[in-house]
């Protein structure tokens, strides 16, 4: 075995086990606590785990997982009394990333309105104002917009599909189209399984993510041994269209867990895509940067780094599918 052969199996393994060990923390949907908040009569609140991730014991979840509210409000739980002040101040989670990458807050009005708040360990806490919880208008926008953002940013097999996408693709055009048929697929399946339109079992949909994972690294590996084009770069919209219908159903369960009341969903949806297209964006500009210098790397080092990242992705689809498909097969 030559010096470069060693250094590239090196690069293999070395790249497959970091992600991997990312694997154990982040999936598609990332690790959620979800805190319920109901308000009976102004400034009284009910408070109730709806999710507590990594948290059997619910009552234990309030002191692994401390819920933070203001200065003058008062929790007993499961009561939480603020007064005449009411939730105005600060409020979040103390203990975000140690048991959950996420956090929800949902608050129930009592005149019927809905506020969810996502946090994360980045941006664990945040201030609500007196005039922004009179103005139902704004109630959720930014946080939904945040919660996409962060879904898909912890959502590390959908960023793989991503960069899968992305390594076939030789110009603008063709990466504006490719973009263009991803966002229109995964929206409309967004859609329709958030308004109950047409519903796909979560688990084995998940499974199916990670083929498409999967499918796109046999494409770039299949390119590299015979020299011809493959159908994803020959016809990427395509390709991206068709698995973006499936990543669709996987964002719609970060919706579906907030139980959004109905008269809520379309400015809920709106605003949980446009984060998820912020975040895609972003990632996307990013990893053309990162391209760039990969490619100046290999020049220079005559090692073909970017292969190596396309075995070890191969290797976490499939370890993510295999994870999956034990997951909700019944026990024998």
């Amino acid at each position: 075995m030559t010096r470069a052969t060693r250094l590239r199996a090196a690069a293999v393994l070395w790249v497959t086990l970091c992600l991997l060990r990312a694997a154990s923390a982040h999936a598609h949907t990332p690790s959620l606590s979800v805190l319920a908040l109901d308000e009976r009569s102004p400034g009284e609140f009910i408070a109730s785990w709806e999710r507590t991730q990594g948290i059997h014991d619910v009552s234990a979840a309030y002191d692994l997982l401390k819920p933070v509210f203001p200065e003058h409000c008062e929790l007993a739980a499961p009561r939480l009394d603020c007064g005449e002040r009411g939730l105005s101040g600060r409020i979040g989670f103390d203990g975000l990333g140690d048991l959950s990458t996420a956090g929800i807050i949902k608050i129930h009005w009592v005149d019927g309105g809905t506020q969810v708040l996502s946090l994360t360990a980045a941006q664990p806490h945040v201030r609500l104002s007196e005039a922004r919880l009179d103005t139902s208008a704004s109630r959720g926008v930014y946080n939904f917009i945040w919660l996409g953002i962060t879904h898909i940013w912890l959502g590390l097999d959908h960023l793989l599909f991503v960069v899968g996408l992305l390594w076939l693709l030789d110009s603008w055009r063709v990466l504006i189209k490719t973009v263009t048929a991803f966002t229109i697929a995964h929206s409309l399946t967004l859609g329709a399984a958030t308004f109950g339109l047409h519903i796909l079992p979560t688990a084995p949909v998940e499974a199916v993510i990670a083929l498409s994972i999967a499918f796109v690294a046999v494409e770039i590996a299949g390119e590299a041994r015979t020299k011809q084009p493959s159908l994803t770069r020959r016809r990427p919209w395509l390709v991206a269209f068709a698995f973006g219908l499936l990543h669709g159903f996987g964002f719609a369960s970060a919706l579906a867990e907030l139980e959004i009341a109905k008269a809520e969903l379309p400015i809920a949806l709106l605003c949980f895509n446009v984060g998820v297209e912020i975040g895609q964006l972003v990632f996307i500009a990013g990893l053309l940067a990162l391209r760039l210098a990969l490619r100046a790397l290999e020049r220079a080092s005559s090692l073909r780094f970017a292969m190596a990242g396309c075995y070890a992705m191969g290797v976490l689809a499939m370890y993510w599918f295999f994870e999956r498909v034990v997951a909700f097969m019944p026990d024998v």
